[in-house]
């Protein structure tokens, strides 16, 4: 409603005694509303088909963007989750001892002939030189199960030890070593005991290291592994 004020004079029959006291508010009854939208006219006015349409397209888009990313944020969340879970589980499994799934300790069986295990051999030697220490593994262990000599047989499972300490499995690494110990005439009987006593050395057991370097100086008094041996008793006495 519009309100329009005027200045009515108030006048009394002797006008000249008549002084301006008040000013009056005049209602003119008139009303103002907001302009609508009109009607289009021949694709012409407020509401335009076109923008109208665009519009639409506008608030679809926005619409399904909302939802993917919505929808992306909770795939991310459970991917999370997942990784942490897998996370937690490593680490649990770090401080685990358990066997290697790469070959298993077990007595030899005549599977594969003196050929074959020759050849198994190389391929072992082969992937260890490669740094390919699981492979290596199940070759070597295709050569205990041949029909190779015992000194060869020997040198398998000296080389399935070695594999394991580079695989950080010190424990299942200890347990084909020990194996080398039955077979006296293998070539690396010296390593393995040396190897052994390292290893047993590294994981805080003190008392198996002396042990397998006083079994190496016995056994190999004027070997290469001698002196290094009588090094390794001197900085086992320094430990505490």
């Amino acid at each position: 409603m519009l309100v329009i004020p005027f200045v009515i004079l108030a006048q009394n029959a002797d006008s000249s005694r008549v002084k301006i006291n008040k000013d009056f508010m005049y209602d003119l009854g008139i009303k103002i509303e907001p302009a609508r939208e009109s009607a289009p006219l021949k694709g012409i006015g407020v509401a335009n088909p076109s923008l109208v349409h665009v519009q639409n397209q506008i608030d679809s888009l926005s619409l399904a963007f909302s939802q993917f990313f919505d929808k992306t944020k909770i795939q991310m969340q459970t991917l999370r989750r997942i990784v942490d879970s897998l996370e937690v589980e490593n680490q649990r499994l770090k401080h685990q001892v358990f066997r290697s799934p790469y070959a298993a300790l077990g007595n030899p069986r005549v599977i594969y002939s003196k050929k074959e295990g020759e050849r198994f051999f190389q391929k072992g030697n082969n992937a260890y030189l490669a740094k390919n220490y699981p492979i290596a593994v199940d070759y070597f262990v295709k050569c205990i199960d041949s029909d190779l000599p015992g000194a060869q047989i020997g040198d398998a499972y000296f080389w399935i030890g070695n594999c394991y300490i580079h695989l950080k499995d010190e424990y299942l690494a200890l347990e084909y070593l020990k194996k080398v110990m039955e077979y006296p005439l293998c070539e690396n009987l010296d390593d393995a005991l040396f190897l052994s006593a390292v290893t047993y050395r590294k994981i805080g057991n003190k008392e198996m290291a002396t042990t397998f370097l006083k079994r190496l100086l016995r056994r190999f008094p004027e070997g290469q592994m001698a002196k290094l041996a009588d090094l390794e008793l001197k900085r086992l006495g320094t430990m505490d």
